[in-house]
């Protein structure tokens, strides 16, 4: 009976040391040389001893975020948000299994759009649509 409850005792030891609640890890993959500014993190589902790639992040020399998106199967997958240095929206485009796809827009710093433009399968394709900074239309093309 004691070697039993020494037993159930250790089992129920190790498995509590065993902590399967998922956490995000964010890991430097580069820096900036001269300022030791994060330029690119990877984000991590930590599960135990196990690591899933979720998510990246890139960063502007000032440290402001310059692209962030989600990672699945070690592909770019959803929508990708770029922005300036000074943390404006610049870019927003959705990406299937690592490849651009669909519409994306491209804004001036002043938040008025740039350009509409469509990717398919990872190459430009369709019209795309190019306007003023002060948000006049410009010229259209089909690529």
């Amino acid at each position: 009976m004691k070697k039993l409850l020494l037993f159930v005792a250790i089992a129920l030891i190790f498995a509590a040391c065993q902590d399967k609640t998922p956490r995000q890890v964010q890991k430097v993959i580069h820096c900036y040389a001269e300022t030791d500014i994060p330029y690119v993190t990877y984000i991590y589902e930590v599960v135990g001893t196990d690591s899933i790639w979720i998510a990246e992040k890139w960063y502007h020399e000032n440290g402001a975020l310059m692209l962030e998106g989600a990672v699945v199967d070690n592909m770019r997958e959803g929508e990708y948000r770029g922005y300036y240095p000074t943390g404006e929206l610049m870019s927003v485009g959705t990406f299937e299994k690592g490849k651009r796809q669909g519409k994306g827009v491209i804004y001036f710093e002043n938040g008025n759009i740039n350009t509409i433009n469509y990717y398919c399968d990872g190459k430009p394709c369709g019209i795309w649509e190019y306007f003023d900074e002060d948000g006049n239309f410009v010229d259209v093309r089909e690529h």
